[in-house]
């Protein structure tokens, strides 16, 4: 064959790209000396820089595997896109099947994707990045199904598809808009700390308690009942030993868990009056927040559900109540999970309440117990459970939301299923019930806001935002960015990253290095002795998940309040934030 004249495209930024001339001698076999494919994996890893490139695609999604894709792909001004072992990124194009037959083939129906489908962008103030629309857009636009879009303000970036966004699809399900780290989220825990136990020195004292929260938890037999189903039945949400030797730990990324004081609380008028309730915090209340998933239990769901190459899965199809079923079981053991992390925490925090006994590492001699007493500990820590919410879930419900029955008449429903990839929902997972608050954290050592969802003619009910709200402040830097710019911002003081006392905090909680703060009331800057203690043994996450990283969580919080989605009830300053330590 002649010179041909092609490109050569990250798959994750298209836009980044390099010519290349493959020369004649080249063979259109890939797995041998001197193939096309060798020279456009040599061209992404010196031209652009790709680390670890492995596949290669065409604009719609083919993946050239063998001989023969490359034979009918390779001509003039074709853009290969080549990727480091992630999916294609875009709208696939299906390649036919013989056997279908009026929009049937062999997995159920198929469909087009919705170029009108409605897609709401709920930021003014926080930054959204141009690739982050495209992604929403594309998404929305492409994947069959999809009849509304919501991007919170939180959006930012993923690899295939953004982050902080929820579709609403019908008759569709696409396990990639959830990703692998299924029932991912957080929840609130109360604890019997005062102020005085966390603030200054004493917070880091307490940072230093904070041990035996890394590895396995006790016995297969002892995690099996903590992962039975609260009725007391037998049945459980196990995962298999494999996956639950994981269970109790927080895992890496951006995951932690944070002991934090309830800085302040203004709840809106209409709740005034309200009896004191456990699903409420109170000013000067320290909490535990927990940031944790399915740990790779939820990973291992989406690769075989994935494993063909295909997005979508038709509600007809038998594989679509599968992976429901282990969804929902993910989700499961993702809220175990954080309860369990919980009980060790506590352990740490109240040592002399013989509650969270069981929460301590202990040798193997000495795990013998009984059923009951893991039950209980189990109870009493959902005991002290404030709201447990998931970011990454599908939730199947009727679609539009209704107005109170007095407001209007009822519209048709339709049952559809709501897709969120870091966004928090409006209702519990469990009930439905509208939630009173959820958290609303920035990352490390900036203030978790409390957010308690609205619901009125101004959103259509929750229409507008899809029944979500955002789930963090946000990415403003990719992981790789943030490492090399927070490393060289902060060179030579990267361990002070980690002292409560090296930035100053305004009274609102945002952290300031050299006084460079937001002004206080009068306009004079105003400042409180003694901020986060953080307890992160990897450099690698002390400078991804620094907070110069994220977006400002006021402004996301700003947004969702200016839209009509959320109330701004208050918010929490962190004393102790845990990531990991090398145990």
């Amino acid at each position: 064959m002649p010179i041909t004249r092609v490109t050569v495209a990250l798959n994750s930024k298209q836009s980044q790209k390099a010519p290349l001339l493959i020369p004649s001698s080249a063979t259109s076999n890939p797995s041998a000396p001197l193939s096309c494919r060798e020279y456009v994996i040599k061209t992404a890893v010196s031209k652009l820089r790709l680390k670890k490139a492995s596949r290669v695609f065409i604009a719609g999604g083919r993946e050239l595997l063998e001989q023969q894709d490359w034979e009918e792909a390779l001509k003039d001004d074709v853009v290969f896109l080549v990727s480091a072992g992630e999916g294609y990124v875009g709208a696939k194009k299906e390649r036919c099947l013989d056997d279908e037959k009026d929009g049937q083939n062999d997995r159920g129906p198929s469909a087009p994707g919705n170029p009108d489908c409605s897609i709401n962008i709920l930021a003014e103030n926080a930054l959204i990045d141009a690739q982050s629309i495209a992604q929403l857009t594309t998404t929305a636009r492409t994947l069959p199904g999809i009849v509304h879009a919501v991007a919170q303000p939180d959006l930012h970036p993923g690899t295939r598809f953004p982050i902080g966004a929820v579709f609403v699809s019908e008759g569709w399900i696409h396990p990639p808009l959830i990703g692998g780290d299924i029932g991912c989220g957080m929840a609130w825990y109360k604890t019997k700390l005062s102020r005085s136990n966390v603030e200054g020195v004493k917070g880091q004292k307490l940072a230093e308690k904070l041990r035996g929260l890394e590895g396995a938890w006790r016995t297969q037999q002892d995690r099996e009942i903590w992962l039975r189903a609260n009725t007391g039945e037998e049945r459980n949400c196990s995962a298999g030993e494999a996956w639950d030797m994981s269970l109790g730990t927080i895992g890496a990324g951006n995951h932690f868990a944070e002991v934090q004081v309830v800085e302040k609380v203004e709840v809106a008028l209409d709740h005034i009056g309200i009896p004191r309730s456990q699903h409420l915090l109170y000013e000067g209340e320290v909490v535990l927040l927990v940031h944790s998933g399915s740990r790779g239990y939820g990973g291992d769901i989406l690769k075989r559900y994935t494993a063909t190459g295909l997005d979508s899965i038709h509600e007809a199809d038998p594989l679509a109540s599968q992976y429901l079923q282990e969804h929902n079981r993910a989700c499961a053991w993702a809220a175990r999970n954080r309860d369990l992390i919980a009980l060790r925490f506590l352990a740490c925090l109240e040592p002399g309440d013989e509650s969270w006994g069981l929460g301590i590492n202990i040798r193997d001699s000495e795990l013998a117990t009984v059923a009951e007493h893991i039950l209980t500990a189990r109870t009493n820590v959902q005991a002290r459970k404030v709201v447990d919410i998931y970011h990454n879930n599908v939730e199947v419900t009727f679609w539009p939301p209704q107005p109170p029955a007095s407001c209007s008449a009822p519209e048709l429903q339709k049952r559809v299923f709501i897709h969120r990839k870091g966004a928090a929902p409006t209702h519990s997972p469990t009930t439905q019930v509208p939630l009173s608050i959820l958290p609303l954290p920035g990352s490390r050592a900036t203030p978790t806001l409390i957010l308690h969802p609205a619901f009125s003619s101004a959103t259509r009910w929750g229409y507008s935002n899809a029944l979500s709200l955002a789930h963090g402040a946000g990415r403003a830097m990719s992981r790789a960015k943030a490492a090399s710019y927070v490393a060289q911002k902060y060179k030579g003081k990267s361990e002070d990253l980690l002292r409560g006392d090296f930035m100053r905090a305004d009274r609102k909680g945002n952290k300031h290095l050299d006084g460079q703060g937001k002004s206080g009331e009068g306009g004079q800057e105003e400042h409180v002795v003694g901020g986060t203690w953080v307890v992160c043994e990897d450099k690698q996450l002390v400078w991804e998940e620094a907070p110069d990283a994220y977006k400002d969580v006021w402004d996301v919080a700003g947004d969702l309040v200016t839209s009509g989605a959320a109330e701004n009830w208050g918010w929490c300053r962190g004393r102790v934030s845990y990531k990991v330590r090398k145990e």
